[in-house]
């Protein structure tokens, strides 16, 4: 057993009300959620935990019993306890993820979302588009025609040609991630997915019953051969990557590869999602071609969303779907939801006729906040270590610490919301992520962000002086 590495997962696990049984198994539920502990993984022997937390061998079988019972875990003789390898029955998944269900105030720093803040000259402009946005009175389940059209001419222009029968309008891209995961997996099929990778990603396959299957991320993404020998040898029925701008280590997919990976998805057949929400966020570089204009027969599916260009309150993403899944896949969006909003069709419509410079104002933004907050972090937290990335919204910070997890449950005292980069691994086929990374998104309220990391910077004084008296005593 790991014993710093659980000491610091089960951290504060006494707090609370109820038996003591209760709350060990709410405890490890929360790491199960939040994708620390992740599925097939094995938990610690009975007694050895026990003896860990000081607590009865009785408290962590009856916490074990509770959580097997409840399909969060599986206990075989020979094999030990594991994280179950989906995700029990009517479970939320989401719920230490998912920035909607953190609670919000205002003294708060919340660095766990990444959307873009409206300026004045952006409400103004939203008011004028809405102004035209409730005339429609018909249904469109696979979007506004206009817009599927627009969207078409787009990906035509920059190299992809499309017709807007290949566009589906979606509610976000987590709608369309969520859509193809409906689509393509049933329970114990494989995903794979880049680690770290998107945790709304993980989450849509997990809650569609799937397993998923991590390749590693490098300095050029991820590399041609790791992804085709994890699909020779995984068979999966669903890919997920994000060649531009990776999230969260904001690293390239170089041309070379992309070409190279686009050929193995086209040699198996395999249904890929090629995530594009970042790629209008190039600062110093210019983005390669979507992966998908190396194989244009091959089944890549393209998503992208106005969420971090303009603003994620409107709820507008988008699919191109390849031709030949156009039918089955438009039938299921059809089911889904009778389709998204249509006054935020609209709205996306009107902006995106001027989708320059929505760009250029957009990297001109990031790019300001990007270098504050390395400035910042550079000069009051030197001992953390970082890639200034060319485009995309997150710095990916390495810790000086296996316990960045610990760290962040300090940081909440701080008033600071923050994701382990460990939330962000896919470990089968992995060694997973060591306990070192945070990531921190560039998209807070410049004049907020020297506040944000003087909190940090005493956050990280407290746990370092904490880890140096453990040491010592």
């Amino acid at each position: 057993m790991d014993a710093p590495r659980w000491s610091a997962l089960l951290f504060g696990w006494r707090a609370g009300s109820g038996p003591l049984r209760d709350r060990l198994a709410e405890s490890v539920r929360a790491g199960i959620r939040s994708g620390q502990l992740p599925p097939s993984e094995a938990l610690p022997a009975e007694r050895a935990l026990a003896g860990l937390l000081d607590v009865s061998r009785s408290t962590v079988v009856a916490a074990y019993d509770t959580l097997a019972d409840e399909g969060w875990i599986t206990r075989r003789r020979g094999s030990g306890t594991r994280v179950a390898t989906t995700a029990p029955r009517g479970a939320n998944v989401l719920d230490l993820r998912t920035p909607s269900v953190l609670p919000r105030d205002e003294d708060s720093f919340d660095f766990t979302i990444a959307v873009p803040l409206l300026n004045d000259a952006q409400r103004q402009e939203l008011r004028e588009a809405t102004l035209d946005a409730f005339q429609e009175s018909l249904y469109h389940p696979h979007g506004l025609p206009e817009l599927r059209a627009l969207l078409a001419e787009i990906y035509t222009r920059e190299g992809l040609p499309t017709t807007p029968e290949m566009v589906l309008i979606t509610s976000g891209a987590q709608g369309a991630i969520s859509l193809l995961a409906g689509v393509f997996l049933r329970p114990r099929d494989r995903a794979l997915l880049e680690t770290p990778t998107y945790f709304g990603a993980i989450d849509a396959f997990r809650a569609a019953g799937a397993e998923t299957v991590g390749v590693p991320v490098t300095a050029e993404g991820v590399g041609p051969a790791a992804f085709a020998g994890a699909v020779q040898q995984y068979s999966p029925r669903l890919a997920f990557l994000t060649p531009t701008f990776q999230n969260p280590t904001g690293t390239i997919m170089p041309v070379k590869a992309r070409e190279q990976v686009a050929a193995a998805v086209a040699d198996a057949d395999l249904p890929t999602l090629e995530d594009d929400t970042l790629i209008d966020l190039g600062f110093e570089v210019t983005p390669p071609p979507r992966m998908a204009t190396f194989a244009p027969d091959a089944p890549i599916f393209n998503i992208g969303s106005l969420s971090k260009l303009y603003w994620a309150g409107l709820r507008v993403g988008w699919l191109r779907v390849p031709a030949a899944h156009a039918g089955p896949v438009g039938q299921a969006r059809t089911l889904s939801d009778f389709g998204s909003s249509l006054p935020g069709q609209h709205i996306a419509m009107s902006l995106l006729q001027d989708l320059p410079r929505l760009r250029q104002e957009r990297r001109e933004a990031v790019t300001a906040a990007r270098d504050l907050l390395a400035e910042l972090l550079c000069l009051h937290l030197p001992e953390w270590r970082f890639t200034v990335p060319g485009g995309g919204q997150f710095l990916w910070v390495e810790l000086p610490t296996r316990q960045t997890s610990a760290f962040t449950l300090c940081a909440a005292r701080y008033g600071m919301r923050l994701f382990p980069g460990a939330s962000m691994s896919v470990t089968m086929n992995t060694a997973g992520l060591p306990d070192s990374f945070l990531r921190l998104p560039f998209t807070l309220e410049p004049a907020r962000l020297p506040e944000a990391v003087l909190r940090l910077k005493a956050a990280w004084t407290e746990f370092t002086s904490r880890q140096g008296a453990d040491r010592l005593a």
